[in-house]
């Protein structure tokens, strides 16, 4: 009776000791692993969307190619949010509760992010990258992982430049939602360890880039910080190339050129944006000659900086995943990494650490010449 009795008690211990695990392998089965995304695939950051997309499916289909992730494919679920904050809250528990997905990955922009955050320490699941380069994203946190630099980073390049080129009246122009207002106070602050004020700060909402104008060029400014979504940034322009005598302006990274591009044409030359990753057109890298290839390969079209940021992420994610080694877990994957330090891409470094999930901080300025094309 008591043998009986001892080994329906190592039994019941067993299943306890192994529930943890078996909750924490969600997403794993022999074959395959399950990544969750969520992204603007509609709306007003639709143009990035498209080439990040392609840029991470291409990859995924390359990994999996070559035999998968320690014998095991990749299998994305990637749900339209609309760059809606409230979708993308939706999607994540979605991805999470019901597809069963092992981690999500590349969340787009910072209200979505920002609404999916709480969502992962409840349901104890890794986002690996967010296109947003929001500060107030970049509070310690076990489950949030960035493969790009802060917005106060980008910022903070373009007020030393600013500084060094001896311009001294700056106006900023923001879009008057999260973003873009957080860009505005980002931008005042980087003015301000430089020993500059901003002649003005002006926000718009959609639909009032005229107004915006106007106010701009009532503020004689030299040059002009733009923090604004891509939307709301090609309307400012399109009212900005009418006027007569126009000040430098400096953007940052997530502007989508390619549109003002299309908008504007030729007027568009002499804007400068700052930039998370390489050049996607300088070789000299070896992730973007490993990027090109990929593109070549899938028969992709460039994706720019858009499909390069995109495949950096993917790229992290799947070093990540090998590092977990065959029996992946939710637990195994923070801490493979977390101790993911120097990690090459190709002249490219990434660097995290238990206490710093920030594993790039790469910036650089660029300039938009005649053709759309950045200089650099």
């Amino acid at each position: 009776m008591w043998k009986h009795a001892l080994r329906a008690f190592a039994q019941l211990l067993a299943c306890v000791a192994l529930a943890p695990a078996a909750l924490a392998q969600e997403g794993i089965t022999k074959d395959t692993i399950l990544i969750g995304r969520s992204a603007g695939m509609t709306g007003t950051i639709a143009a990035r969307m498209k080439p990040a997309t392609e840029a991470i499916t291409a990859y995924f289909d390359q990994v999996n190619a070559a035999g998968g992730v320690n014998g095991r494919q990749l299998k994305m679920i990637n749900l339209d949010d609309g760059n809606d904050a409230k979708r993308a809250a939706e999607n994540a528990r979605k991805l999470v509760m019901e597809d069963k997905v092992f981690t999500l990955f590349s969340q787009s922009g910072t209200p979505q992010t920002q609404a999916v955050v709480p969502l992962l320490e409840e349901l104890q699941v890794p986002l690996i990258g967010t296109t947003s380069g929001a500060n107030s994203l970049r509070k310690p946190n076990k489950y949030l992982f960035h493969a790009k630099a802060s917005y106060g980073q980008e910022t903070a390049k373009m007020a030393e430049h600013v500084k060094t080129t001896g311009l001294t009246r700056v106006a900023i122009v923001y879009s008057d939602e999260g973003a873009g207002r957080e860009g505005n106070q980002l931008a005042t602050d980087a003015l301000d360890k430089v020993g500059l004020k901003p002649v003005a700060s002006i926000g718009f909402k959609p639909g009032e880039g005229k107004k915006a104008v106007d106010m701009l060029a009532k503020a004689d400014a030299q040059a002009v910080i733009l923090t604004s979504l891509a939307g709301p940034g090609a309307e400012f322009f399109r009212e900005f190339i009418k006027l007569p005598n126009r000040p430098q302006v400096f953007t940052w990274s997530i502007m989508v050129v390619e549109q003002i591009y299309k908008d504007v044409g030729d007027k568009i030359y002499g804007l400068v944006v700052s930039q998370i990753a390489p050049s996607p057109a300088d070789r000299s890298f070896g992730v973007v000659r490993d990027y090109q290839e990929l593109l070549k390969k899938a028969k992709l079209e460039d994706g720019g900086y858009s499909g390069l940021e995109a495949y950096i992420a993917a790229r992290i994610l799947v070093e990540g995943l090998k590092r977990t080694g065959k029996a992946p877990t939710r637990a195994g994957l923070i801490a493979a990494l977390e101790g993911m330090k120097g990690y090459d891409l190709g002249g490219d470094i990434v660097n995290f650490t238990a206490d710093d999930h920030v594993g790039r901080r790469f910036v650089e300025l660029t300039i938009v010449g005649r053709d759309g094309r950045f200089l650099r």
